[in-house]
């Protein structure tokens, strides 16, 4: 049994179509990405490489940064963006979501993608653990 438990960790977050040219900084339209590896680390605990399946984690999703929505599947609700943010060469997202009855946590997002090179770390903390997913987007 997993002590870490998503909520609703479309983090969306996240991702890796290993890019071969640089992001850019282009955000005017939506650009894909795709799941690298996940950790799922708790208090007291080394971090376990995990599969995304455990976590609720998409293999592949869409950051639309223009709207502020993360979208993972055609027919699910998307993931708002609440902070968007450029320090130096990386595109800041983050946001919160609201834990569901069966899912009680509240988990907090950042993802911190790489201009150059579109890969990005993100993690979703709740209380006593975070799930970290190592990603990259690539610029279609």
């Amino acid at each position: 049994m997993k002590t870490v438990h998503s909520s609703n960790l479309k983090i969306g977050l996240i991702a890796s179509l290993v890019a071969s040219r640089a992001l850019a900084t282009d955000t005017s339209k939506p650009f894909p990405c795709a799941s690298i590896q996940v950790h799922e680390c708790t208090d007291g605990r080394k971090c376990e490489v995990v599969l995304p399946d455990d976590f609720n984690v998409p293999t592949f999703m869409r950051v639309n940064v223009k709207n502020k929505q993360i979208g993972v599947l055609k027919d699910a609700p998307p993931t708002r963006i609440r902070s968007v943010s450029r320090i130096e060469d990386r595109l800041i997202l983050q946001d919160a979501e609201d834990g569901k009855p069966r899912q009680p946590d509240v988990a907090g997002w950042t993802l911190s993608i790489e201009n150059e090179t579109g890969r990005f770390g993100a993690p979703a903390t709740v209380i006593q653990g975070a799930v970290v997913m190592f990603s990259a987007c690539a610029e279609l």
